[in-house]
């Protein structure tokens, strides 16, 4: 009767973690479509060369970023892998009645684990944050570890500046590497990666300061931040980039 219960649960578990990723995944799609893609949020105001893809194409996902930074559906995004150690993770939150189930209760911790990165961009560089996704899986050669992957939406706390509409405006992004930017190993052991990844995100808000001085504006429109787990005992390889946008007037 124990093992049948046990099994319930488990599936009621199952059941609870796929409704929610459902849910999450909807939400974004949703947010893609009404905001991210078709509506230009300088439209009427400006001539804005190179922000669609391609003649007539969709609105770059940066563009709208930049242009209408105070949405939290705007399309700028947080993508982090994260290694974990699943006995840390059960320290946390106590283990699962059946350990048969251990990926269905790590994947179910992941939103909660995201919920708590979304804290740490708040620290740093966002003012609001909200979990669009997140997958998790447990490492098969080495079950004493798994990797949660999640996508972070935020706006961010800077202001990225003015626009000068009068004239045609070009689009353009550039890429920072944020790991030789923070001055940072680019390899830490686990229980280092936390603030790690805060000294990248500080350093990401700094980022856009010289291009804002140039141009005028600049913003953050969106941040990769990935933990290689490397196969010695909790460490970390750390790679990370941000994707800085602005807008110039064209010369005449």
């Amino acid at each position: 009767m124990k093992r049948i219960l046990q099994i319930a649960c488990g599936v009621i578990f199952f059941a609870v973690t796929l409704y929610y990723g459902y849910i999450m995944f909807s939400v974004a799609n949703v947010a893609n479509t009404v905001f991210g893609f078709k509506n230009d949020p300088l439209k009427g105001q400006a001539t804005v060369h190179n922000a669609r893809h391609g003649s007539g194409g969709s609105l770059k996902d940066g563009y709208v970023a930049l242009t209408d930074f105070k949405n939290l559906d705007a399309g700028r995004v947080v993508n982090i892998v994260m290694p974990v150690s699943v006995k840390e993770l059960l320290k946390e939150t106590g283990a699962p009645a059946d350990m048969d189930m251990i990926e269905v209760f790590i994947s179910g911790q992941a939103p909660r684990i995201a919920e708590a990165e979304c804290k740490l961009l708040v620290k740093t560089i966002a003012s609001n944050c909200r979990v669009k996704l997140t997958k998790a899986k447990q490492f098969k050669d080495d079950p004493k570890f798994a990797e949660i992957r999640m996508q972070l939406e935020f706006v961010e706390k800077q202001v990225p500046g003015a626009f000068e509409t009068e004239k045609p405006l070009n689009y353009q992004e550039v890429d920072a590497d944020l790991v030789d930017s923070a001055g940072i190993y680019a390899e830490a052991w686990l229980n280092e990666f936390k603030n790690r990844r805060a000294k990248l995100y500080t350093t990401a808000a700094r980022a856009c300061d010289p291009l804002r001085r140039q141009h005028g504006n600049c913003s953050v429109t969106e941040i990769n931040v990935l933990g290689r787990w490397e196969k010695r005992e909790e460490f970390v390889v750390i790679r990370s980039n941000a994707t800085l946008s602005y807008l110039w007037p064209e010369r005449t």
